[in-house]
């Protein structure tokens, strides 16, 4: 086999751009949490996305929805803080029914799938462009858009800032903290810490979890139902999520297996066939399904989205059990009602352990901090778990790493020797609830739904 060239890049020196507090790296749910923390706790930020806007798989990827039973459950919120603070702003844009009025003309869904009405907060995701762009900057935080990260600077184990690329060349970024919110974990990755990809094996495989493109239509009947098990499509369902418009839905209907989310090359293959799987949807949904026969397609996500890619290797891995026995850890810094939702890695379906409404439990800390790195902390769907990848849940662990990031500099300690005491307080008194008022643990647990 003939060995890989290389080239060997000459020593360049590069300008420093920028030396900040913090460096939020993404600006997806996690980053725009971290970003407003670390900000309101008084330090300077510069938060860098690859994209043109925030919001990451809720605008770039059309997931038009805080999903149910995350922040909202049995008729009380338990994800607050940031979240809450960018959801009133964006209902007072009109860009969002909140979960309390969105059942008062309609129910939601049309038919039962175990996800209440009082538990999901469907949005415009270009209103949603919006609304982040006027929070971060009531903050005063400095946002870097079509940005990549390419290198983490490091002086031995302890990260110092990081590589960009852009418009304006390559340049170098300091900053006393940085947060991984890229939700791959590319610049944990970067570090050279240990993290983890797909969700098991299988005969000695790495299992990869399977990828999906959001789409939006127009022109059907609002009555349409919005979820049927049907095996002969590739994602084994329909599945539509009502939008802002009475005729508009958003479909998370194509699904391809097998794509490793750190190949380039793979990611391409899963882009183009997610693609090409959305006219064969729309096309069985004009010849098979009622309310669908005028269906048009009018956006395609610019990101297919995933459940699980990179996740760093912790000082501790939220576990199914964790979230299944509603846990309240001692170091909880957020909490989700959102059970695990596993995408069948080999095909069409899906296996739900949704849990019971009313009920909660919390994420530690601990899953935030990566091993054998120091100075950087992850927030989003790369912390440390076995399925807390929702948006909403992705806005409390961003906000728990921006306090942890400005805390850590003002008490001069890295982030594994700052007091979780102090770091709970702090966020208390930004409005987070850390589940001190839950009630105790339901029997049944869950409620189990496989369609695989």
């Amino acid at each position: 086999m003939q060995s890989q060239k290389i080239y060997v890049e000459p020593e360049k020196k590069l300008p420093v751009s920028y030396d900040v507090d913090v460096l939020v790296c993404g600006g997806g749910p996690s980053g725009i949490a971290a970003a407003v923390s670390a900000a309101k706790n008084g330090a300077e930020v510069l938060l860098i996305e690859r994209f043109n806007c925030l919001g990451g798989q809720g605008t770039v990827g059309l997931v038009t929805s805080f999903m149910s039973m995350s922040a909202y459950t049995g008729g009380r919120q338990v994800i607050k803080g940031v979240f809450e603070e960018f959801t009133n702003l964006l209902e007072e844009m009109g860009g969002c029914i909140k979960p309390p009025h969105l059942a008062e003309e309609r129910p939601y869904f049309s038919v039962n799938r175990h996800e209440p009405d009082t538990a999901i907060c469907p949005f415009d995701p270009e209103m949603y462009k919006i609304a982040a762009d006027r929070l971060v900057e009531k903050y005063g935080i400095k946002v870097l858009f079509h940005t990549y990260i390419t290198a983490a600077i490091m002086e031995g184990k302890t990260i110092r800032g990081v590589i960009i690329e852009n418009k304006s060349g390559r340049q170098a970024v300091y900053a006393k903290r940085v947060i991984d919110c890229t939700g791959d974990g590319d610049v944990i990755a970067y570090t050279g810490a240990p993290f983890e990809t797909g969700v098991g094996e299988k005969d000695g495989e790495e299992v990869k979890s399977p990828v999906s493109t959001m789409f939006c239509m127009d022109g059907l009947a609002p009555d349409t139902v919005t979820w049927k098990v049907d095996k002969s499509l590739a994602y084994g369902a329909v599945n539509l999520f009502p939008l802002m418009k009475e005729d508009e839905f958003r479909a998370e209907m194509t699904r391809v297996t097998g794509i490793n989310p750190c190949s380039a090359e793979d990611i391409t293959k899963g882009e183009i066939a997610c693609r090409k799987q959305i006219l064969e949807v729309l096309d069985w949904l004009h010849h098979n399904y009622k309310g669908t026969e005028h269906a048009r397609l009018t956006k395609v996500a610019n990101m297919m989205g995933m459940m699980v890619s990179r996740r760093i290797v912790a000082e501790y891995k939220v576990t199914r059990d964790d979230i299944l026995n509603y846990t309240i850890f001692d170091d909880a810094i957020s909490m989700n009602a959102y059970g695990v939702d596993i995408h069948n890695p080999n095909g069409g379906g899906c296996e739900l352990y949704w849990l019971i409404p009313g009920h909660a439990y919390s994420i530690p800390y601990r899953a935030l901090l990566p091993l054998e790195v120091e100075n950087i902390i992850a927030a989003g769907r790369c912390i440390a778990h076995d399925g807390i990848a929702v948006m909403a849940t992705c806005y409390g662990t961003g906000e728990a790493a921006g306090a942890a990031a400005a805390l850590s500099i003002k008490e001069d300690v890295p982030f594994r020797k700052l007091s979780v005491k102090k770091l709970q307080d702090q966020l208390k008194k930004q409005g987070v609830y850390l589940g001190d008022q839950e009630p105790e643990k339901p029997e049944p647990r869950y409620i189990h739904i496989s369609t695989i």
